[in-house]
């Protein structure tokens, strides 16, 4: 009996047929054979319009675990099936995210004009205002606030400074290199300009919108973007969604109870309006621009960092 077969018996038994194994390579060192734990993950993803036909893709999922056995074929060495699978459901995770962050970049321009993300436009709009009224917001100005109102708006000005949509210079904040930038790509009109920063903000830094903001408006937007295009992508083709497929994969993934869930019908009108996503005969489908885009941003991750479909 080989190491190859050796293996493979032993995986069959222990971890299922999501589970399978890689060719066994010889550790002339260690004197073993060394197999690595992999899964083609099927992902099945349906069309409303062929309803009958599922598209079935695969995500390679690499680096599960282990089985090693002895030069002599006896003693075995293997990840648990418990560690086995929460590999998996990590690297299921990963590609959520990882997916969610290319859905997020394509479609920042999209994001930033909808209601959600104008509500936290009203702040970035207060500071750029200022800023075109004064030239400067002076560190006096903030100081002059309430404790907790100055310590926030710090927060803000600290946050655009890092995009180098503000400098501290002095004694107070003025322009930025980026702030002059986008400034020129708008002809200095307000309200794109705002937008524009908004963009910026939630192509590079969406996460810390709720992480160091407490802000979680576009949350649900994005949420139900990305239940969408992540299949789509997975697909690697548009699909196209009924009402009734979307309310479905929201129950799947939030559950009725959940506010996404409840705002769905809102937020994909949301999303149609500022043409996220496109709506035609009753049927939803995705922005072919953004898509491509998305396609191209997913083609260029790496093996190690990110599954592929």
């Amino acid at each position: 009996m080989s190491a190859k077969s050796v293996i493979r018996d032993y995986a069959i038994q222990h971890y299922g047929n999501l589970i399978s194994v890689g060719e066994p390579k010889f550790d002339t060192e260690r004197k073993t054979w060394i197999a690595e734990l992999q899964s083609d993950y099927p992902r099945i993803i349906h069309d409303d319009r062929s309803p009958e036909e599922r598209i079935i893709k695969f995500l390679s999922l690499r680096r599960l675990g282990a089985i090693t056995v002895g030069e002599n074929l006896q003693a075995i060495e293997a990840t648990s099936r418990e560690d086995c699978v929460n590999n998996l459901s990590g690297y299921l995770n990963l590609w959520q995210e990882r997916v969610e962050r290319i859905i997020v970049r394509a479609s920042s321009d999209n994001l930033a004009i909808t209601n959600e993300a104008k509500l936290f436009l009203g702040k970035i709009g207060t500071i750029v205002s200022r800023l075109e009224w004064n030239k400067v917001i002076l560190d006096s100005e903030i100081d002059e606030f309430p404790f907790d109102k100055a310590g926030k708006l710090r927060r803000y000005l600290e946050f655009l400074e890092s995009l180098e949509i503000v400098e501290h210079k002095d004694n107070g904040y003025s322009y930025g290199n980026m702030f002059t930038e986008l400034s020129q790509g708008v002809s200095n009109n307000f309200e794109k300009l705002s937008t524009a920063i908004l963009s910026l903000i939630i192509k590079t830094r969406y996460s810390a919108l709720r992480e160091v903001f407490g802000i979680s408006q576009l949350e649900t937007v994005v949420h139900v973007d990305s239940c969408y295009y992540r299949p789509a992508l997975e697909a690697e083709a548009l699909i196209y969604w009924n009402k009734d497929s979307f309310e479905h994969h929201i129950n799947m993934l939030y559950g009725r109870k959940s506010n996404v869930y409840f705002r769905l019908p809102y937020i994909l009108e949301e999303l149609v309006h500022v043409k996220a996503l496109e709506y035609e005969d009753k049927l939803y489908f995705g922005n072919e621009a953004l898509f491509k885009e998305m396609q191209k941003s997913k083609d260029e991750m790496t093996e190690s960092a990110l599954p592929r479909a």
